[in-house]
């Protein structure tokens, strides 16, 4: 791929095809998107035409393109494997939106499927490439928290956000607040303290499909001995959650919007009266354009990256569990 651009495909046209990799590769000159598929071929060449892009078709044209170096899967959970896996045995990298997939079976699958076929395949957890996430999880790794007594994440969407007909509601589509943010939770959690297991689950549910988790509060405990509490949520106040908390023998570390750091992350550690650091995300930085710059630098190197699909089969299987742990079947 040296002295070339990554060129992309895109299954789906919903509106994260959009903000996550249509409008970030306009400032990435080393990614262009070249191609968009849909169930509904018209759908697709509407998508193509209001971006500028030159061929649109079915899923079956995006990955005959031989020009098509990487699909990018922004369709429901439910249908990553199926076509993921098929994108891979075409030839082509993938990047899943996430969560990876509908359930872990699924996740290995994917990551069975790179590894059989010498190409790549990522999770979209976009901001793990984040300058501030990154700052995060130096911080929470430093010692200056000393020993950690209790770890907290709220992951709420507010409240009227997800209403009815919206596909996180509908259980055939892999629908639930743990697939949708509390996947985020898992990732992060793991990025700091490593593997883990569920020690206690319970959700509620929504009445249009007794399938789909409105809110779920579980319990997580690592390797190392640290419990950490999260709440996935729909069902959030009127300005919502994105917090982390994590109380320490040394310090109180308190970060905001985690999960999507350019709308304003803060991190605060205070150790009784003392404030320790005081910091914000970078203004005008986003974590799709890192994201993709990050897949560029990944696939021209064949270096490491947090994003694989090989370890997000680990949060794929926590949230199964979660599920279990709740009384419900993993999606």
């Amino acid at each position: 791929m040296t002295g070339q651009p990554l060129r992309v495909g895109i299954f789906g046209t919903g509106g994260i095809a959009e903000r996550a990799m249509v409008e970030p590769s306009t400032l990435v000159d080393s990614v262009q998107v070249i191609a968009v598929g849909s169930r509904d071929p018209e759908r697709a060449r509407a998508f193509a035409d209001r971006f500028g892009i030159e061929a649109a078709g079915d899923y079956a044209s995006v990955m005959a393109n031989p020009d098509v170096d990487l699909v990018y899967v922004a369709i429901p959970p439910t249908a990553h494997a199926q076509w993921a896996v098929a994108a891979l045995r075409a030839g082509k990298h993938i990047l899943c939106e996430k969560p990876l997939s509908a359930n872990g079976t699924d996740a290995r699958a994917i990551a069975d499927a790179a590894e059989a076929t010498g190409r790549s395949a990522f999770v979209g957890f976009h901001y793990r490439l984040h300058s501030f996430t990154q700052r995060l999880l130096d911080v929470i790794g430093s010692g200056v928290l000393g020993d950690i007594d209790d770890a907290s994440i709220d992951f709420s969407i507010p409240h009227f956000v997800v209403k009815p007909g919206n596909i996180r509601l509908n259980g055939d589509l892999g629908g639930g607040a743990v697939m949708d943010v509390g996947c985020y939770a898992i990732d992060l959690l793991r990025a700091a303290w490593g593997e883990a297991h569920v020690v206690s689950s319970s959700a509620r549910l929504y009445d249009g499909d007794p399938r789909v988790d409105m809110q779920t509060d579980f319990v997580l405990a690592f390797d190392t001995g640290i419990r950490a509490r999260v709440r996935a949520s729909f069902l959030g106040d009127d300005k919502g959650q994105m917090s982390l908390t994590i109380v320490g023998s040394a310090a109180t570390l308190h970060a905001t919007s985690v999960i999507v750091p350019q709308w304003g992350a803060t991190l605060r550690v205070t150790a009784g009266e003392n404030l320790l650091i005081d910091e914000k995300a970078m203004e005008g930085e986003s974590s799709y354009v890192a994201q993709l710059e990050h897949l560029v630098d990944v696939l021209a190197s064949d270096g490491p990256s947090p994003l694989t699909a090989a370890h997000a089969t680990a949060t794929m299987a926590l949230v199964d569990d979660v599920y279990r742990a709740a009384g419900l079947q993993p999606r």
